[in-house]
């Protein structure tokens, strides 16, 4: 009896050894965020319609398109044993939209309108950490959206602009887009 307690505890050992030290090492894909930008659209329809500044659309028919350019830095090659895992190489700690006019009281000219938008792949919504957590430094997806959950005050010609800073230090703005946004 003690002779196969013991076959049987070293036969346990010898396979936990062997499915522990067979185990593939699992890497990350890396890649690098270098380019931003920003294309606004109507929501009418598919989300891919042209926006107008001149038909002066209120601002729930806005929705803005923010594209990202991610270039794989290192790539590996998948295994059965290891999920695809892309990760940024430099992640994004602060993501920003900036606008040259005030939008409302709460929201003066320069102060984060990310705080007041929402996220989207037109299937679902995300909050902006979400967003920068998940699809920013965490995927490959480089196409997204987002609309505004407050109105401004006026109608105004707003630039808007994305401001990217780094755990580096390093900064990476998208260009300026003119958006009419009326309430």
């Amino acid at each position: 009896m003690i002779k196969n307690s013991l076959s049987n505890t070293l036969g346990v050992v010898i396979l936990l050894f062997l499915a522990t030290a067979c185990k593939t090492p699992c890497k990350d894909t890396l890649y690098e965020l270098t380019e931003v930008s920003l294309v606004p659209r109507t929501s009418s329809g598919s989300g891919n319609s042209i926006w107008f500044n001149d038909d002066a659309l209120p601002i729930d028919r806005l929705i803005i398109n923010i594209k990202m350019v991610k270039p794989i830095q290192v790539l590996f090659n998948p295994s059965p044993d290891c999920p695809v895992v892309y990760k940024n190489t430099n992640p994004v700690s602060s993501f920003q939209l900036v606008s040259n006019e005030d939008f409302n009281v709460d929201y003066p000219a320069g102060k984060d309108l990310f705080e007041i938008a929402s996220f989207t792949n037109l299937t679902q919504s995300f909050s902006k950490n979400e967003f920068v957590d998940n699809y920013v430094n965490q995927s490959n997806f480089g196409t997204f959206y987002f609309t505004f959950t407050e109105s401004p005050d006026l109608a105004e010609m707003h630039s808007l602009k994305i401001i990217s800073k780094f755990q580096n230090g390093s900064t990476l703005q998208s260009s300026i887009i003119p958006v009419l946004l009326t309430p």
